[in-house]
């Protein structure tokens, strides 16, 4: 006959076992939900096109949206002090008007690639609440002198 004796030093080691366990379950926790809140702020990089946008109108009228396009030229309306900018970004194949009061980048400007974001409504202009801007690219060609 045998009988099983459990002693102190074994119940320490289970607790023990156990308290690991818990550990490394939150320390697991902790992780993910760091690398969730990570991948929400890449997705939250991604934006439509003015085209994209306009062919989805109704599925997203009332929400909020982001938007590229290139700043079109002789859009921008300048308001006073104050008063909000008016500009309209397009793709090449479609524009969209855009309603802007804060402070705009320093190279804001016609003809540069922006990327918008802020409430959109059918057939009215985005309400924006953020615009950023692209950097112009270092490796663009200088453009060339002709010689005659």
């Amino acid at each position: 006959m045998s009988t099983a004796v459990v002693t102190r030093s074994g119940a320490r080691r289970i607790r023990l076992d156990v308290r690991l366990l818990i550990l490394a379950l939150v320390m697991a926790g902790a992780v993910g939900y760091l690398m969730y809140t990570g991948l929400q702020g890449t997705a939250a990089s991604y934006f439509v096109t003015v085209s994209e946008l306009q062919a989805r109108a109704s599925e997203v009228d009332g929400r909020r949206v982001r938007v590229g396009g290139d700043v079109v030229t002789g859009s921008i309306v300048r308001g006073g002090p104050g008063e909000p900018i008016h500009f309209r970004i397009g793709d090449g194949t479609s524009e969209l008007e855009v309603v802007y009061s804060g402070v705009l980048p320093d190279i804001f400007a016609e003809g540069r690639h922006v990327i918008v974001e802020g409430l959109y409504r059918n057939g009215q202009p985005v309400q924006a609440d953020s615009v950023l801007t692209q950097c112009p690219s270092r490796f663009e060609a200088a453009p060339t002198a002709s010689s005659s």
